[in-house]
């Protein structure tokens, strides 16, 4: 089964369910019209990479993670017309025509940088603490500026590369330990001071919108008119979805539903049987990237890219799922290849058209034994 099955399936489900979130809303659709743009220069880009040899994508690696570095910290150099404040967050260069959203490009670009450290000799000869201090380096640099900008959805991924990237690498249990012990401490902590004493965490950089979030995601009933507002709306246009789903237009208007809400426009419009068909069609999507995967030489960097590409798609697609269900705080983060935007589906597309030539240069070694 060709891959790129995948992304023509993604496609079309994609401008659906786009088209669908702007009917729901009593919008005339047109949104869809600039994701079929979107996914026709993503679709080009995949055929570009295909003439790039691997070796030369992996030596590119470090030139695009220096790249998006600068593109990160150039949103603070210049003039606010070029990079105005959306949402609380100055995370986009608004370039006219279009807007770009470095963030995303600088989550590719670091499991790119990842890749090619960790499948070197030397890297592998070190010690769990000096293999993390380097991982840690150059995670931090784009974390850093990617909260700095106030986009906390796509810094969290970079916590999460990190903690996975623990796993991978570590040769202790000790090590295992001692850091997930920590992150489950912080997590306990976040959650009790927002409980008790919630203003104590503005005063270590939370944003009050963001401990807002966590307060409403805890206590729903206490923000419906305001901050949890949004979210109980949408959990109840999912519940009208039932079993087999229906097209009723939205009681009241959802924002961002095209976006960071895209879920609830399949558990809605399709039902429970609909939103599991989607989510079995993802498995087997990740499915055939563990293939990918397990035909590549292990340890190189082909399969480290596959992995940490993998693991990129499913934080981006259950995060997304579970803010819309409510399982964790809104959090703001695109559903791969389904969301409405052009910056996380040329992002994806990039990570996509690299893992097809893996799976084509493969092929090519394969036909030549």
């Amino acid at each position: 089964l060709s891959i790129l099955i995948f992304y023509f399936i993604f496609s079309f489900s994609s401008l659906l369910f786009i088209i669908l979130a702007e009917y729901n809303n009593n919008k005339t659709p047109t949104l869809f019209l600039k994701q079929f743009i979107f996914y026709s220069l993503g679709l080009g880009i995949i055929y570009l990479l295909q003439k790039i040899p691997i070796d030369y994508i992996e030596k590119l690696s470090i030139f695009f993670y220096l790249f998006t570095l600068i593109l990160l910290a150039g949103i603070f150099l210049v003039p606010p017309s070029l990079a105005p404040v959306v949402n609380g967050a100055r995370s986009w260069y608004n370039l006219g025509i279009f807007t770009l959203q470095p963030s995303e490009f600088g989550k590719i670009a670091t499991v790119a940088m990842v890749s090619m450290l960790i499948k070197e000799k030397s890297f592998k000869d070190n010690t769990d603490t000096i293999k993390l201090l380097k991982l840690a380096l150059i995670i931090a640099i784009p974390f850093i500026l990617v909260l700095k900008e106030n986009d906390l959805g796509n810094g969290l991924f970079f916590i999460f590369l990190f903690l996975g990237l623990v796993f991978l690498v570590s040769n202790k249990g000790k090590t295992l330990f001692r850091i997930y012990s920590v992150v489950i401490a912080v997590l306990a902590i976040i959650i009790l001071a927002a409980l008790y004493f919630p203003r104590l965490l503005n005063f270590v950089g939370l944003k009050s919108y963001q401990l807002n979030r966590i307060l409403s995601w805890l206590n729903p009933e206490a923000y419906k008119l305001d901050y949890s507002y949004q979210i109980t709306q949408i959990l109840k246009e999912v519940k009208l979805g039932g079993l087999t789903g229906t097209f009723a237009k939205n009681k009241n208007y959802i924002d961002e539903q095209f976006n960071d809400f895209i879920f609830s426009i399949i558990a809605k419009n399709f039902g429970f049987i609909g939103a599991s068909i989607f989510l079995f069609i993802f498995f087997l999507f990740i499915l055939r990237l563990f293939n990918i995967m397990k035909k590549c030489e292990q340890g190189n960097y082909s399969y480290y890219f596959i992995l940490l590409t993998i693991c990129s798609f499913c934080f981006s697609f259950f995060t997304n799922i579970f803010s819309t269900l409510s399982i964790i705080p809104v959090i703001g983060i695109s559903m791969p290849f389904i969301s409405y935007g052009g910056s996380s589906l040329i992002a994806n597309s990039i990570l996509f058209g690299i893992i097809v030539k893996i799976n084509a240069t493969i092929h090519e070694e394969y036909m030549e034994d």
